[in-house]
């Protein structure tokens, strides 16, 4: 197995370090990359379910640094026509909508 190096620290502490602000074209940027991922993801049908600041990876601790999407654990393959219901996440980014019991209810 090879893996990626990344000496950077989650974008959650990124931001942190930067006092929660970040130029307009950098934080485009970061979106752009991420939209990207996920648009390559969802290709394949693969849904993460815990899309999050602590999931997200950067590369480096540089301004140039490069999003990377980590911890796969609750993800899951979609087939064409297929869809789930099941609430899954960190609890403290659910929605209020996911909480509810009946899962049809939004």
């Amino acid at each position: 197995m090879i893996l990626d190096l990344i000496e950077g620290k989650d974008l959650f502490d990124y931001l942190a370090e930067r006092g929660y602000a970040l130029p307009e074209a950098r934080a485009a940027n970061i979106i752009f990359q991420l939209a990207c991922a996920l648009f390559y993801l969802k290709a394949f049908g693969v849904v993460h379910r815990d899309l999050k600041l602590e999931n997200i990876m950067m590369t480096d601790n540089t301004d140039t640094s490069k999003p990377k999407i980590i911890d796969f654990g609750l993800a899951r393959i979609l087939y064409p026509g297929e869809t789930t219901t099941e609430p899954y996440g960190t609890l403290g980014y659910v929605g209020p909508e996911i909480l509810r019991k009946d899962p049809y209810s939004f």
